[in-house]
């Protein structure tokens, strides 16, 4: 069964806010039949490789006019899913818009070649990574 795992750079209240979205998604996933099953854990603690936390941090400071996210960790949420109907990876890439919202994009194609002028920062830096 593969698992998604997102690594946020996170504070307490709004961590327990995003399991409840990540299984929230996945229960409506699994009722729209594109899972057949799909369970979120949590992990307050998880092993990291070294520099991941501090790149995050920096990632936080470089979109935030230099501010810290005060009281964040990171917490590692493991989205295990089974049945998947598509892409796993278009499946990361959906979730991932609970910690960095999708930009408005103009209708003008000229206007899209500045793609850097679009981006929305995120509201909680991640990392990820899936397993299989």
């Amino acid at each position: 069964m593969p698992a998604i795992l997102f690594d946020v750079l996170i504070p307490p209240t709004p961590a327990r806010q995003l399991e409840s979205a990540f299984d929230d998604a996945l229960t409506r996933l699994v009722a729209a039949g594109k899972l057949t099953g799909g369970t979120v854990t949590v992990d307050e603690n998880p092993p990291l490789q070294d520099g991941v936390e501090e790149a995050l941090r920096q990632s936080y400071r470089d979109e935030h006019e230099d501010l810290d996210l005060e009281g964040a960790s990171v917490i590692r949420y493991a989205l295990r899913v089974e049945g998947a109907t598509g892409s796993i990876n278009q499946l990361t890439m959906v979730l991932s818009r609970f910690m960095t919202p999708q930009a408005t994009l103009p209708a003008d194609a000229v206007l899209l070649e500045d793609e850097v002028s679009h981006e929305v920062p995120a509201t909680y830096p991640w990392a990820v990574e899936i397993r299989r």
